[in-house]
């Protein structure tokens, strides 16, 4: 395949003449939820999900709120490379800090070819019109912790301000305790995140609203919980893959997905392709109208991996690590910088 100027211009069989790349090429993976301010915290961890991460006085919240803006933009600018490293041409961050944390993330991806959704958050607990006015006119929606969090009719107004914006709407829920998915889904979110406690019942009501999940393993292992991926994929809901907090977890796609799929295993197995196909889905939050796939005409984001494909391609991927990956091309621009001496000849990039 081929691109020029960031898009998809050929797909066909045969071999490129010098090409950047040859193997297997996927599209580009999608993180669908991300913490990548937590980047900054490098201490060994230990505490319970609330003492960790529960706002407003959890570990993380109190290192961001006396880190230097340097050290936050730094270590988000690490992990987005790692990303990138491993085959990540795009995220979906809940960024903390309202205005202020944005910019920050907006410093650290300035100079990486990644294709980012910032979701902001208002600093505390009540709805300031002003305040969320500024964040939506900055960012592509708003994200929050957990319903329980919030008093509802503070929750309620931010969510109603961002509907009138039409933009992100996302929140965590039952990742701590079940949660009423009705009141919830009254908030009209795009996306929920972890849902573990989530009953049957719950999975269903999201399958019937069309409101897409995003499952975190390796985060809900680290404190001693794990997803039922067979079991909300037999609910008919659309699930996505997402790291989580970059304090405790490397941003890894390669690594999510592999445990991802040992996590479904535990509870009667998923097959490989559904994993993968929750590790792509998430770049339609960027673009509505991509395919999700490698297509003429659309954004040039894909992944080159040193792999065997053929009927065999994701059983290959499935055990795949940073070291297998040769080109990761995003928005057109190859990953490592060094490939982008051979695109700014004459010759059309190919992989």
């Amino acid at each position: 395949m081929g691109w020029e100027d960031g898009v998809v211009i050929e797909i066909r069989s045969g071999r490129a003449r010098n090409p950047l790349a040859t193997g297997l090429i996927i599209p580009g993976l999608w993180n669908a939820h991300t913490h990548l301010g937590d980047a900054v915290i490098t201490q060994e961890l230990t505490g319970t999900l609330e003492e960790l991460v529960a706002p407003p006085h959890g570990l993380k919240h109190r290192i961001l709120a006396k880190a230097k803006d340097d050290a936050v933009i730094a270590a988000m600018r690490r992990a987005m490379a790692t990303m990138l490293r491993t085959g990540t041409t795009g995220f979906s961050d809940f960024r903390e800090g309202g205005l202020k944390g944005l910019k920050l993330l907006y410093a650290a991806v300035a100079a990486l070819p990644l294709q980012g959704v910032a979701l902001g958050r208002p600093v505390g607990f009540e709805y300031d019109a002003g305040k969320v006015s500024a964040i939506l006119r900055a960012s592509d929606g708003v994200a929050v912790s957990a319903y329980v969090d919030w008093p509802n009719d503070e929750l309620e107004k931010i969510a109603e301000h961002v509907r009138r914006e039409r933009k992100i709407f996302a929140i965590h829920c039952s990742e701590r305790i079940r949660e009423d998915i009705d009141k919830v889904l009254d908030l009209s979110p795009a996306f929920l995140v972890h849902m573990l406690h989530a009953t049957d019942a719950d999975l269903k009501r999201c399958a019937d609203a069309a409101v897409p999940i995003v499952v975190c393993p390796r985060s809900n292992a680290f404190f001693g919980k794990t997803p039922d991926i067979p079991r909300m994929i037999r609910s008919g809901v659309e699930l996505l893959l997402g790291t989580d907090n970059a304090m405790i977890n490397v941003p890894s796609m390669l690594r999510e997905i592999e445990f991802a799929y040992r996590v479904a295993r535990m509870n009667g197995g998923a097959a490989v392709r559904d994993i993968f196909d929750m590790a792509l889905r998430g770049r339609r939050f960027a673009d509505p109208d991509t395919s999700g796939g490698i297509r003429v005409g659309e954004r040039a984001d894909l992944v080159v991996f040193d792999l065997p494909g053929g009927s065999d391609g994701f059983a290959s991927l499935m055990r795949a690590s940073a070291s297998d990956v040769s080109l990761v091309v995003s928005g057109g621009r190859p990953w490592p910088g060094q490939a982008v001496t051979i695109t700014k000849s004459k010759r059309r990039p190919r992989a």
